[in-house]
């Protein structure tokens, strides 16, 4: 038996068919969303599954990630995690105003936010920004809407040069976090932000093979 969600001024519907979650909008009404909803279970039952296809529209989706991420995480990290979806959620609808489902946002998307941040951060938060929404694009993976993570395919910004600092146990620490994978939402929980700047060229961002372009 499906569901129906209302997320600012829109319905949505959500059901499961071949084991797997679906949402999509139904409408401005409820009752626009519960013939929606009646029509797609009906189409279940008969045996029509296959042909509907499987999306989550953006808004949906921070949605169930903030409710997640606010069970999960401390209260300034959850912050940091809904000012990152605000501000990311006002640059596609200023750039990008044709994307409205979570699929649609691509490493090309998500380059062209990385250059915006840089015009008015510094590298550190611009950085950790980009960091920031890939733990969140994670959790589609996690929910199975997105097989790949576009984060993944962007390299991040080049670290300013400057003296070379003492390597601190808990910079080890976070440069072994880092290359073990470990999400930055999870890691911030451990070390403070300075600790993880200095190692943020570690994290996964790229493929295998990429490496700092200077010695730490």
């Amino acid at each position: 038996m499906g569901q129906i969600r209302k997320i600012n001024n829109v319905y949505y519907i959500e059901f499961y068919a071949r084991g797997l979650l679906y949402s999509q909008p139904g409408g401005r009404t409820l009752a626009e969303a519960q013939k929606l909803l009646a029509q797609v279970e009906e189409k279940i039952a008969g045996g029509e599954a296959l042909t509907i296809s499987r999306h989550i529209d953006l808004p949906d989706f921070f949605e169930r990630f903030t409710a997640a991420a606010q069970k999960q995480f401390s209260a300034k990290t959850f912050m940091r995690f809904k000012v990152v979806i605000g501000h990311f959620s006002g640059y596609l609808e200023r750039e990008f105003p044709q994307i409205h489902q979570l699929a649609q946002v691509t490493p090309a998307v998500i380059e062209s936010y990385k250059v915006h941040l840089a015009k008015s951060q510094r590298v550190k938060a611009a950085n950790f920004t980009i960091l920031l929404i890939k733990d969140i694009l994670t959790f589609g993976i996690t929910l199975g809407f997105l097989n790949d993570n576009p984060c993944t395919y962007v390299q991040l910004l080049a670290w300013p040069s400057g003296p070379i600092k003492k390597r601190t146990q808990r910079y080890l620490l976070a440069k072994r976090l880092l290359n073990q994978g470990v999400g930055l939402a999870k890691l911030t929980q451990l070390l403070n932000l300075d600790d993880i700047a200095r190692t943020i060229y570690f994290a996964p961002l790229a493929d295998a093979s990429f490496s700092p372009p200077f010695s730490l």
